[in-house]
């Protein structure tokens, strides 16, 4: 067995000294995996120490399932009040130590159709922790410190943001660790660490998902104007029916876990990288977010201004060009217009959340397009002094005393002077939909509102294990029945129109069964239309250099900074 202690050198002579200390076993069989946690600490005054279990978190519930064979040394233990809890009567301030294993209540490889991505993985060679899911605590503080001691099996790879000093309960909880058969890439950015942690296959070599790695933390840590930090993300493969796509994770302060089919494309990764990594600062670092049963109700703050910030850092640091931020922003458009509960009140969010997809959705639109209103309101009115990138910065160097969204009204006041207490009224909690200015993006075009053909592709397709787009089914009272297209043949490039759009022609080249090559056009419609708002990059004036400072909020002069 190797050991690795989660903390400097020496410091496990230390280890008495912190209030709570856990070690973590990983053993393996010819055939399993295992995993033993122990936790050592001190019980309360009382003679009566409370024990929290994993319970609900990711979206995974019943967590507490997956802790066996609990025991106790130094003190008799009962039920709780809930499954999640647990009651240790001992001596006053006696030395307590719990013993328990994790054992995983669906076994197998994570599935894109099962969901479950965030539950732990004990598998045989492998096994993928995250802290929120596994650790049994008593009652203590958020910033109570522990200590953190590893062992893996001889030969395994290791992997964790519990590797170091200075961890707290949360750290403990909000943390990731893989080990077993896992490739480590590791580069500095800014003097920092940052490490990729990888098994099986992905579909993106190594090397380009750690390059999109260091891009992304160097573009958001130039963003928030913060140094540069340990940062480590883990890749676990996802088993999928064929022609699924499945990309996802989450951040977990100083680590992503991410979790994907292995036919995601450079730019999917890239931008999801990028969401996640900003919520190191949003809102965890700008207030926090609401807590409770009422947390949905930030979430046009947390999400939507979160992907206001990805496109933005993005954009700054060179990461994404112009036309894929517009691209998003059209994007945000054609949803939040189609998005049949866009003027639902703030307050529908907080249940509906939970229970309807397109509430589920509503927060990221709303908040994206709010962000954007904003930042033009603010532009506008202080003449270019100031954006929203001086508000969120500001938010960052103040202390609060609220979550970030109840104070985010106040501080925009503060920075810029301005009164935006009746558009947060109107739009977020009103749930008035909410419209941009044509100049909002200045030379990346006007925002315009027309009607256009609605976009019917008019065949389906899976791809194939080389990564080939095939055509399965053609619809035959479709748009591209007429045109040529059938089933089997294998689209090997566009070379006209795009996806989404049926304002344009759709030129695609093909490859039958046969082994012909054809190229077939037609136009991707049934005839009807539909009210469609997007950024014209088309039309007159368009100016890449001038756009792509627009977008990454320089256009006015050097980049924001803190106000004093």
């Amino acid at each position: 067995m190797s050991t690795i202690l989660a903390s400097l050198a020496g410091a496990l002579l230390l280890q008495g000294a912190h209030p709570v200390d856990y070690a973590i076993s990983i053993s393996e069989t010819d055939t399993d995996s295992r995993v033993m946690i122990r936790v050592d600490f001190a019980g309360e005054a009382d003679g009566e120490t409370l024990l929290h279990l994993p319970s609900e978190w990711g979206g995974e519930g019943e967590l507490w399932n997956l802790v066996r064979d609990l025991q106790v040394t130094g003190g008799d233990m009962e039920a709780g009040e809930t499954p999640d809890q647990m009651i240790v009567h001992h001596a006053p301030g006696a030395p307590l130590q719990l013993v328990y294993r994790i054992e995983p209540d669906r076994p197998g490889e994570p599935s894109a159709e099962a969901g479950d991505y965030y539950r732990p993985y004990v598998e045989p060679g492998y096994v993928h922790l995250i802290g929120n899911t596994v650790f049994v605590a008593p009652d203590m503080d958020a910033e109570t410190p522990v200590s953190v001691q590893i062992q893996t099996p001889d030969g395994w790879t290791l992997a964790s943001d519990l590797e170091h000093g200075g961890l707290t309960r949360d750290a403990l909880m909000e943390s990731v660790l893989v080990a077993g058969d896992f490739r480590i890439s590791e580069m500095e950015v800014a003097g920092a660490p940052v490490r990729l942690a990888i098994r099986g296959e992905t579909g993106i070599e190594d090397a380009a998902m750690m390059r999109a790695l260091g891009d992304v933390v160097a573009a958001n840590h130039a963003y928030w104007a913060t140094e540069s930090e340990p940062y480590l993300v883990t890749v676990l493969p996802l088993t999928a029916p064929e022609g699924w796509m499945s990309v996802g994770g989450t951040n977990l302060g100083d680590a992503f876990a991410f979790f994907t089919t292995a036919n995601a494309t450079p730019d999917i990764l890239t931008r999801i990288l990028m969401h996640e990594h900003v919520h190191s600062w949003n809102p965890r670092l700008l207030g926090g977010s609401i807590t409770g049963e009422q947390e949905p109700a930030g979430y046009w703050f947390s999400e939507g201004f979160t992907d206001f910030v990805t496109q933005r850092a993005a954009v700054r640091a060179g990461v994404w060009p112009a036309e894929q931020a517009i691209e998003a922003w059209n994007e945000t458009f054609a949803e939040y217009g189609a998005n049949p509960v866009r003027e639902a009140p703030n307050a529908d969010i907080i249940n509906g959340f939970w229970t309807r997809a397109d509430y589920q959705r509503l927060p990221y639109l709303r908040g994206m397009m709010f962000a954007g209103l904003v930042d033009h309101h603010v532009r506008t009115e202080t003449g270019g002094a100031f954006d929203l990138d001086d508000v969120l910065l500001a938010m960052r160097t103040r202390d609060a005393d609220r979550p970030a969204p109840l104070h985010f009204a106040e501080t925009v006041e503060q920075v810029t002077g301005l009164d935006i207490a009746a558009l947060m009224t109107r739009h977020i909690e009103q749930g008035e939909p909410v419209a941009l200015d044509a100049d909002t993006f200045g030379a990346c075009g006007p925002v315009v509102t027309r009607d256009e053909p609605v976009f019917v592709y008019g065949m389906e397709g899976a791809r194939n294990e080389a990564g080939e787009f095939v055509i399965v089914t053609v619809d035959p009272d479709g748009p591209a029945a007429p045109a040529g297209f059938e089933a089997g043949m294998v689209v090997e490039q566009r070379l006209g129109g795009a996806v989404g759009d049926a304002a344009v022609e759709s030129v695609l080249q093909v490859r039958t069964p046969q082994g012909e090559t054809l190229t077939l056009s037609y136009w991707p419609t049934d005839g009807t239309s539909q009210s469609v708002t997007r950024i014209d990059s088309a039309a007159p004036g368009y100016d890449e250099t001038a756009c792509t400072a627009r977008l990454a909020g320089t256009d006015a002069g050097a980049p924001p900074s803190p106000m004093p």
